[in-house]
């Protein structure tokens, strides 16, 4: 599996997803960022196993509300972070493409601590992005 190929399979696990609006989980007064940052610490721990799961038989365990939209922005991420790699020409990222289970691995849970998580922070920090009316679940 090619980088390229890692996006756009991630881009189809991530079309089927039903995630809820981020809005929805949100407690009284509590801004969009700290909505994702405190479901994000809270389903951590068994998104890592899920994936893991789905890595190993590319089906993806019964998740809950909370797990599926903080998966859909680790899928986001995973996405994002495929397709710069497949533009890499120096060789630095190279594929494993005997072992497609651990590319997606790295992709979804380890890339997921530094950029994803971070990335995703700033982005639901980013007051022009929710005032735009732009999608951001």
């Amino acid at each position: 599996m090619s980088w390229r190929e890692l996006s756009d399979f991630l881009h189809r696990q991530r079309t089927e997803i039903s995630a809820r609006p981020i809005y929805e989980f949100a407690e009284v007064g509590e801004k969009a960022a700290d909505t994702f940052k405190r479901l994000e610490a809270a389903t951590r721990e068994s998104l890592k196993t899920a994936i893991r799961e789905f890595a190993r038989t590319r089906k993806w365990p019964p998740l809950s509300d909370e797990q599926s939209l903080v998966l859909y922005f680790r899928l986001s991420q995973g996405v994002d972070l495929a397709m710069a790699l497949s533009q890499n020409k120096t060789g630095l990222f190279s594929t494993r493409e005997n072992d497609e289970s651990e590319m997606i691995r790295w992709a979804l849970n380890e890339a997921w601590e530094y950029p994803g998580l971070p990335n995703t922070v700033r982005f639901l920090s980013d007051r022009r992005h929710l005032d735009s009316g732009e999608k951001w679940n």
